[in-house]
């Protein structure tokens, strides 16, 4: 049985994009597919935060999609 009340954590990859020519920090939760952005990093991280509890609210089933334990790469690749 799934403890919803219990503290999880998730993957976020954060990236910089142009949005009518201003600069938007825009970040992705890997696990859940679930994206936000933010006029800066810590406006950013806000967002996805609610967007994930938004989610995890709905559809509390997908905690279990938070549960590894083990990092997930993030990395840049050069071709």
């Amino acid at each position: 049985m799934i403890n919803y009340m219990e503290e999880v954590s998730f993957s976020a990859v954060l990236h910089e994009e142009d949005l009518d020519g201003r600069p938007v920090f825009v970040a992705d939760c890997i696990e859940l597919g679930v994206s936000d952005f933010g006029d800066n990093v810590n406006d950013c991280l806000s967002n996805l935060k609610k967007g994930v509890s938004l989610l995890l609210e709905e559809a509390p089933e997908k905690r279990v999609l938070l549960k590894t334990k083990e990092p997930v790469l993030v990395t840049r690749i050069v071709l």
